[in-house]
């Protein structure tokens, strides 16, 4: 069998994703310019991904990257075989092409360019105009439904529901490799990285503070609450800025920081962010509501402000 193999990125071949690593970087470095460019990317994803691209240089694909076993198992195999085996990613080219560049085992990779956005239809596109004799396609998301309908063989990593009635060009089931981890496994991922026994440390003299001068039982919860909320939101917040020097074994986290080993995504560690963040100003605001609007200040001051 000499049909090439195509591996997507995002999910598949690596266990993070790389577009949301990089909006995630431009956000770090400019906040509003990032907004500007969501806004774009509702029409024109590739304009979007090369002004991102543009402002965060080569601050991505940096360390070790979390490769998924599995699809590297399946990639070793098939180039055993004689196969070639080649990446195929709606990332930004240039970052899809550093990315192969150290793994033997790959004879290229294609991505996003400036004037074609390499997902979904667009890819299955490529695909079959580039390998005309078919290929193997292994894929994650919703976008791969068009691709492995176009392939002759098709992988699954962790991928959405209705994936298990798609059928390939060859009339063949998509194998799935792994299962997509449910929310029982998902929020230890999020909480191993929090150093909890700090916010123990926090919170008793805290609360011991709070007695004293005369708190009620409800203002101590409330009070206890709101920090915890706060505490959590920070190291969350931690995570998400050190995913790379994380991965280089610079940051503060290095071991434990989910996000960095792909055990969890961007957008979840986001919406975590969101609600801890929530939660403790809405428990602190009981208690008075300069207090959460003081400290939602001087947090847009210091992380809004481009770098």
């Amino acid at each position: 069998m000499t049909r090439p193999l195509i591996l997507d990125v995002d999910g598949t071949f690596l266990k993070n994703d790389l577009t949301h690593e990089m909006i995630l970087e431009s956000l770090k470095r400019n906040p509003l310019k990032t907004v500007r460019d969501l806004v774009i990317g509702i029409a024109d994803k590739p304009t979007m991904k090369q002004h991102m691209i543009a402002r965060i240089g080569d601050r991505l694909v940096r360390g070790d990257q979390p490769l998924e076993p599995k699809i590297v198992a399946l990639a070793k195999e098939a180039k055993a075989k004689g196969r070639s085996v080649y990446l195929c990613s709606g990332s930004e080219a240039s970052l899809v092409e550093r990315l192969a560049a150290p793994h033997a085992f790959l004879d290229g990779a294609f991505g996003t360019s400036p004037t074609y956005n390499m997902t979904s239809a667009n890819k299955a596109a490529f695909l079959m105009e580039r390998f005309p004799e078919g290929f193997d396609y292994a894929g994650n998301s919703t976008q791969d439904f068009a691709v492995w309908e176009s392939a002759h063989s098709a992988y699954g990593v962790r991928p959405p529901m209705g994936t298990v009635e798609t059928r390939t060009a060859a009339d063949e089931p998509v194998e799935i490799l792994a299962d997509r981890p449910s929310l029982r496994e998902t929020l230890p991922r999020l909480f191993a990285g929090l150093e909890l026994w700090k916010l123990l440390v926090l919170l008793v003299p805290l609360l011991i503070f709070a007695v004293l001068i005369g708190f009620s039982a409800t203002q101590t919860f409330n009070l206890a609450a709101g920090i915890a909320g706060l505490f959590l939101a920070r190291n969350v917040e931690r995570m998400l800025r050190n995913i790379q020097t994380d991965r280089m074994g610079r940051g503060s986290v290095y071991k434990e920081n989910p996000l960095s080993k792909g055990e969890l995504s961007v957008p979840v560690a986001g919406l975590a962010f969101i609600g801890f963040s929530a939660v403790g100003l809405a428990f602190l605001g009981t208690l008075t509501p300069w207090i959460p609007i003081g400290l939602f200040s001087l947090w847009v001051i210091r992380r809004a402000w481009p770098r």
